[in-house]
């Protein structure tokens, strides 16, 4: 019955997504945001990564790198910290950047916030645990452009959960991003900073892409 309830809220929360993002595309249907509404076409992704600073609302960190089935093409990334250097307290913006390695500190506005789209495009997104990452994203979205990232979104984390509970059904698949990355012997030492937390979710998700293939 739980996963019966479970299974009813997931499925919710997707309904609300898909129906969201359909009254989005048509309101901006004439913008210059209109081509983000339509479906992609080509072979890679972007795998996301977001850090905020606890109790601080107004400081996110993003890192994104573009990926396709054979590598993730670290030499070009996106990675920046959305923070209004007006309101939040330095010290804890530099310690924030310091521990994520962002050295871009950037205006959350709806400039910068073009720049993010002309990167990530409207290609599909990848990332470990995607709800939780995208809340304050789309909210800054939402506050300055209007919508939410439409993207198709794929969660690393529930891939991970899908894939062992198929082949260990008596093991727990609710595991923290270290252990799933062990799990499937993805390198731990890509997770420095904050892209490298985006590439180790690159990576795990084509593990998990090539073994569900492999698997049948």
């Amino acid at each position: 019955m739980q996963g019966g309830k479970k299974g009813m809220a997931l499925l919710g929360q997707t309904l609300r997504r898909i129906f969201k993002r359909e009254r989005d595309r048509r309101r901006y249907a004439n913008s210059p945001y209109a081509w983000l509404f339509q479906p992609y076409m080509g072979e890679e992704l972007v795998a996301l990564a977001c850090e905020s600073i606890p109790g601080e609302t107004s400081v996110l960190s993003v890192a994104a790198v573009v990926l396709n089935q054979q590598q993730v093409h670290t030499s070009q990334p996106w990675v920046a910290t959305f923070a209004d250097p007006q309101t939040v307290d330095q010290a804890a913006l530099r310690q924030h950047q310091q521990l994520y390695n962002t050295a871009t500190a950037v205006l959350p506005c709806a400039e910068t916030l073009h720049a993010f789209t002309d990167f990530i495009g409207n290609r599909p997104l990848v990332g470990w645990q995607l709800d939780q990452q995208f809340c304050m994203l789309n909210s800054a979205f939402r506050t300055h452009l209007g919508f939410g990232l439409p993207n198709v979104q794929v969660d690393v984390a529930k891939l991970h959960q899908r894939q062992l509970r198929r082949l260990h059904p008596l093991v727990e698949s609710s595991q923290p991003f270290s252990e799933a990355l062990d799990c499937w012997q993805v390198p731990a030492i890509s997770t420095q900073g904050l892209l490298g937390k985006a590439t180790a979710s690159a990576l795990l998700y084509m593990r998990l892409q090539r073994d569900m293939t492999q698997s049948g």
